[in-house]
């Protein structure tokens, strides 16, 4: 069976949805500051809103044009990685529109991903089972899909270690829907002739969480597409309105430390106690119910990184040789496929302290092998990569995922 044929029938049930007017990005711009000393990057967060990204000694920030004279005021200069963010946003709207075979040649609409579940499950019903594992804020379904053979048969089989992809617990890191999308469609495409696809579907299950945050989805699209967190209203606090938790800092293990805020403004803002968003609540219940929980992936964007435990220290975690062995393995497959180099290492050294994060909490409380992503790019586009860049992106995944099969497929991957 060809994949494009298979996402030609798919195409056929989407529905374009309109979009409303955003929030205006223009005059915005996006600077990389390389700073001297650790205590330059806390000033930098004192005086910007949208931190993007931080690696070592350097910062990638969102600027307005009153923050970009902050800074120059602060004595910060930096490599304008784009120099119009709202001309970015908009003409990246208008590559909307469908294209043959267009399921990964451009960024769908939260329908149109659900959409496209409904259709896989609905034809391969030997192969994928659609679930809603939970509901969001504003009562959104959460999809997974499952791929295993003969799903309906059982609710789970408890001698198939399961396997666990999400994606976007940040509304605005587009690029990671389609490939946890991809590798579904690629899995169910080659299960009749790829003999190590169909070993895996044959003896483990295979869960894919495309959207883990539906309404911050839906808010990029309809009104501000660098938004982040979720959709929780939070209150009025000197007389302005807050809106949003970071899911990504409401797991339970080790919440409440470095690398999060308690700033309900902040885009990293952990939420009042764990787990008290729907979102990562329903999504963590649904984990603990999976009796043989063997691996885990949760993709993000953007810096090409493949992260290991811990993100709350830099301490070294148990079991760090293998979590090192697995994420080198899957460094060689995506640089195999189109150059692209990911570098590999733990969450907190290579990239920055993240306290109740999912990968944390998956390891340390479910014993599982976690591992999150950092897909394309390293800071060029940032978190509006182009959409002839999310194909080539899926691709080059799609055989790093099929090594964490590999792993899962073993007695114990500890071993």
């Amino acid at each position: 069976m060809r994949l494009g044929w298979l996402v030609g029938v798919v195409l056929g049930a989407l529905l374009v949805l309109g979009h409303a007017q955003p929030v205006s990005y223009d005059g915005y711009q996006v600077w990389r500051i390389t700073v001297d000393k650790p205590s330059q990057i806390a000033e930098i967060e004192s005086l910007v809103h949208d931190v993007w990204m931080i690696r070592g000694r350097t910062v990638d920030v969102c600027l307005s044009p009153e923050e970009q004279e902050r800074l120059r005021a602060a004595g910060y200069k930096g490599e304008v990685l784009i120099s119009d963010l709202g001309a970015l946003i908009r003409q990246q709207q208008t590559e909307f529109v469908p294209q043959e075979n267009g399921l990964f040649t451009r960024y769908l609409t939260l329908d149109e991903i659900y959409t496209a579940m409904r259709q896989l499950a609905n034809q391969y019903p030997e192969l994928v089972q659609l679930l809603v594992i939970g509901r969001s804020v504003e009562n959104r379904p959460i999809y997974a899909l499952r791929l295993t053979r003969y799903p309906r048969r059982a609710r789970v089989y408890p001698t198939r270690p399961q396997v666990v992809i999400n994606a976007l617990q940040h509304a605005r890191e587009w690029i990671s829907p389609p490939v946890a999308l991809y590798f579904a469609y690629r899995l169910v495409s080659e299960y009749y002739t790829n003999v190590r696809v169909r070993d895996y579907l044959d003896n483990l299950e295979v869960y894919l969480v495309p959207v883990v945050n539906p309404d911050g989805y839906v808010f990029t699209h309809t009104t501000n597409r660098l938004w982040r967190k979720n959709r929780r209203y939070l209150g009025t606090f000197s007389g302005r309105q807050a809106y949003g938790v970071d899911l990504n800092r409401n797991w339970g293990y080790q919440w409440g430390g470095a690398g999060s805020s308690g700033n309900p403004f902040s885009e990293t803002y952990r939420g009042s106690a764990p787990f008290s968003e729907p979102e990562t609540y329903f999504l963590s219940r649904w984990l603990l119910s999976l009796p043989a929980l063997r691996a885990h992936v949760d993709l993000h964007s953007y810096s090409q990184l493949i992260l290991l435990p811990w993100g709350f220290t830099a301490d070294a975690p148990p079991f760090y040789s293998v979590f090192e062995r697995v994420g080198l393995a899957m460094q060689q497959q995506i640089l195999g496929v189109h150059g692209q180099l990911y570098r590999v290492g733990s969450a907190a050294a290579i990239l920055y302290v993240a306290s109740g994060n999912m990968m944390d909490w998956v390891f340390g409380v479910r014993g599982a092998l976690s591992i999150t992503y950092e897909l394309r790019d390293t800071g060029q586009y940032g978190f509006l990569l182009p959409p002839d860049q999310i194909l080539p992106t899926c691709e080059e995944v799609y055989p790093a995922l099929l090594e964490l099969l590999r792993w899962a497929r073993q007695r114990d991957w500890r071993e």
